[in-house]
């Protein structure tokens, strides 16, 4: 089946749009959804399709940006040239930081983060007083976790060109 779709220039580059009225389109590349609504109201369908196209990943390659849920409100919000400070504190983190803030946020308990991470729990709580520092809030606390949550999805939606120049950032 052909759906109308056109090539529509983005500051992200060339993004192909596509009109899909059945919900069955194969897909053969990364993709991202817009929420369905009706004709009149397709530019913010589209800002949403850009933000869930945006959010693909090889693990998941075709994002809907109903999924996103109320996250969808602040990533449209968000101004991603000027990333907001819980978004730096994070982009500061090294990789292996970046892994064990995500991991102790993704766990029931400290015990079992450092069992996820294969090391010793009193390693990953000195790592975890440690990462509170680093990141101005405890991600493990219930205010925490939604704020380590938010500034996680708005640095995926960080300008590359601020983030290729975050090196100068102070670790």
């Amino acid at each position: 089946m052909c759906a109308p779709s056109t090539v529509v220039p983005t500051r992200y580059g060339l993004l192909r749009a596509t009109l899909d009225l059945t919900g069955d389109l194969p897909l053969t590349e990364p993709a991202g959804f817009g929420p369905r609504l009706s004709a009149d109201r397709a530019p913010e369908s589209w800002e949403g399709a850009v933000i869930a196209y945006r959010l693909t990943e090889p693990e998941t390659p075709v994002v809907d940006a109903t999924d996103i849920g109320a996250l969808l409100i602040l990533a449209q919000a968000y101004e991603p040239r000027t990333p907001h400070d819980d978004v730096r504190a994070l982009a500061r983190l090294d990789p292996r930081s970046a892994d064990i803030v995500r991991v102790l946020v993704e766990s029931d308990s400290v015990r079992s983060a450092a069992a996820a991470l294969g090391m010793h729990h009193s390693t990953v709580q000195a790592k975890h007083e440690s990462l509170t520092r680093a990141l101005g809030y405890d991600p493990r606390s219930i205010t925490g976790h939604a704020r380590y949550i938010a500034a996680a999805l708005l640095l995926r939606l960080t300008d590359p060109a601020w983030l290729e120049n975050s090196t100068h950032l102070q670790r």
